[in-house]
């Protein structure tokens, strides 16, 4: 998978998380208003949210309400919007941005037979099939077929880029119809995207790709992605409710609001509520899901109740558990021999990203903190046995890993440090502690390099050596006068590393050598490189390593902070620990040292 996430807040990684959504940097948002006019804010509510996810605790009234769970109400008694209702009534003046998507999976769409096949549904077909079968009413026909119709005209009218992000979403669109997957159930999204869309490059300005949108009058939030338009950010938006509800009081109204905005917008997959992703991305088609969105949409939904006391959003929450429990590609959830491993995405049940399944357990943890729901207990359960087990292969020694191979971005490291802090926090699980204490120590220990080869054999390939102490990168230059015979720039993780030195003849060579971090620590190193006839005589290092003492990180675990009970597995708490880097070796060599 591609390292820029749709579903991560990578604009919203703190340095620390845990902290509250109005402390920390805000995000940018350009936002539409009534009057197609643009401005930007800084949206402080998309800090905190899903990278920050606290322990439920609010203002409400009365104790904390244990619902007598039961299966779940049938299709006829879901909050769903009904098949009746108008997607205009969702979010009556939103307008949102959008841009180009790759027109996917066409050429499977060609026939591959002798025998001619019918050409795919396009979306105005799949709009005219629902309202025959009498699933869709006849006045919300129109309108989306208005809708429909507007959008292929402002193409024709707009600037050529504009066209083409527009020509995006309603390829989308048509992709949608041609694999059958647009219902009435989907329509308010994908009718909302449309509109929005339309919107938007009437007169919005460009966007960077990732770039959140908001639109006045909603409190939903969007994102670009460059070649699949402006699209509904189902992460973003449960994650800005979290916000809100961590900024106090004076917000519970807008948290109100967003959660009744996006409750109508889930369908009903693998036999309870979800919230769907409609574009494509990575190789995956729509629609499609994300486990760690749903589990935030558990925390905004208990956050939601905490904050109102209705007891309709815990309702929903238990109608949203399904999904965790269903396997790919209709939901996220992997067996194993130990418990369950939840999916970043239902499209790659061997993808598995890390920060992605903590998240989810936090979800899970948070919402059977507050609601005493057997089955989101049980859901943990399952899913803490299997993290445990993992999350010792996500560590390459200095730094995490992403995914299996993938070494973390400093964002990315960030994030899954704060989610085992929140982990820690709340379960005091001893693997999740440690592991969070080596990350934090990892972001404050600069890398220490040692040089081990200082001489070569004239007319021979030959391995320059050094060690390593974290992942880094590190850059090398061999020379002889103008003349460059090693000029590369690598990234290694930690440990004993060779880069391939082509053959020298006899004399003195420079070399230098550098080492950074994701975080930014640099040091540098300059020496000569002796090559001799045969083997050459051993003589004192030159370079010495930077004086004094390195750095002592400490790293303590703060006190959790726990609301009602729970019967989630328990650990004895561990103690803090101090995390000494290793000093500089000049061991067969010269070391760097910060």
């Amino acid at each position: 998978m591609r390292r820029r996430v749709p579903l991560i807040l990578a604009a919203c990684v703190l340095a620390v998380l845990g902290l509250s959504a109005g402390s920390a940097s805000a995000v940018t948002v350009t936002v539409l208003g009534h009057d197609g006019r643009t401005h930007v804010i800084n949206n402080p509510y998309l800090t905190g949210p899903a990278a920050n996810p606290a322990v439920p605790a609010g203002p409400v009234t009365g104790p904390i309400l244990a619902l007598p769970w039961s299966p779940l109400v049938p299709a006829t008694a879901s909050p769903l919007v009904p098949a009746t209702a108008s997607p205009l009534a969702i979010v009556p003046s939103a307008r949102a941005p959008l841009a180009r998507i790759a027109r996917v999976g066409r050429a499977a769409l060609k026939s591959k037979t002798k025998k001619p096949k019918p050409k795919p549904v396009t979306f105005p077909q799949a709009l005219l099939n629902l309202r025959d079968k009498g699933t869709l009413d006849a006045a919300d026909y129109q309108s989306d077929v208005q809708a429909w119709n507007q959008a292929i005209s402002e193409q024709k009218h707009v600037t050529k880029w504009r066209a083409t992000q527009l020509e995006g979403v309603t390829a989308t669109l048509d992709e949608l119809a041609a694999d059958k997957q647009v219902t009435v159930p989907r329509l308010p999204v994908l009718m909302l995207t449309l509109r929005n869309n339309t919107s938007y490059w009437k007169a919005g300005p460009a966007l960077g790709d990732g770039a959140s949108v908001q639109f006045q009058g909603s409190e939903l939030v969007w994102e670009y992605y460059a070649g699949s338009g402006i699209q509904l950010q189902v992460l973003h938006t449960f994650g800005e409710g979290d916000g809100y509800y961590e900024a106090g009081r004076a917000h519970y109204g807008k948290l109100a609001t967003l959660m009744n905005e996006m409750v109508p917008l889930a369908v009903r997959r693998g036999g309870g509520l979800a919230w769907e992703y409609y574009f494509n991305w990575e190789g995956g088609k729509p629609p499609w899901v994300s486990a760690m969105a749903q589990a935030t949409g558990l925390e905004a939904l208990t956050n939601a109740y905490l904050a109102t006391g209705n007891s309709q959003y815990l309702t929903d929450a238990h109608e949203a558990l399904p999904l965790l429990e269903t396997a790919p590609p209709t939901g996220v959830a992997v067996k194993t021999a130990l418990g369950t491993r939840y999916l970043q995405y239902s499209f790659t049940p061997n993808t598995d990203i890390i920060n992605a399944f903590l998240q989810t357990l936090l979800g899970l943890y948070d919402y059977a903190l507050v609601s005493h729901d057997p089955v989101a207990n049980a859901l943990y359960a399952a899913g803490t046995h299997q993290a445990q087990a993992e999350l010792r292969s996500f560590i390459v020694g200095g730094w995490s890993l992403y995914q299996a191979g993938d070494a973390d971005s400093l964002s990315y490291h960030t994030l899954v440090t704060g989610f085992l802090k929140l982990l820690c926090q709340k379960t005091r699980i001893s693997v999740y502690c440690t592991t969070y204490q080596r990350f934090e120590a990892d972001l404050l220990t600069r890398p220490q390099l040692t040089l081990e080869t200082t001489s070569a054999i004239a007319g021979k390939k030959f391995g320059l050596n050094f060690k390593l102490s974290k992942y880094a990168g590190v850059g090398v230059t061999l020379n002889q006068g103008a003349t460059n015979y090693i000029y590369e720039k690598k990234t290694f993780y930690a440990g004993t590393r060779s880069l391939l030195a082509p053959k020298l003849k006899i004399g003195t060579y420079s070399l230098t050598m550098s080492v950074t971090d994701p975080v930014g620590h640099y040091a540098k190193l300059t020496t000569g490189l002796q090559v001799c006839k045969r083997k050459c005589p051993v003589q004192p290092y030159a370079i010495q390593p930077t004086t004094g003492t390195p750095p002592t990180v400490t790293v303590p675990i703060p006190t959790p902070t726990r609301t009602g009970t729970t019967t989630t597995p328990t650990t004895t708490t561990p103690t803090s620990t101090s995390t000494t880097p290793t000093g500089t070796s000049t061991t067969g060599g010269g070391g760097i040292s910060p």
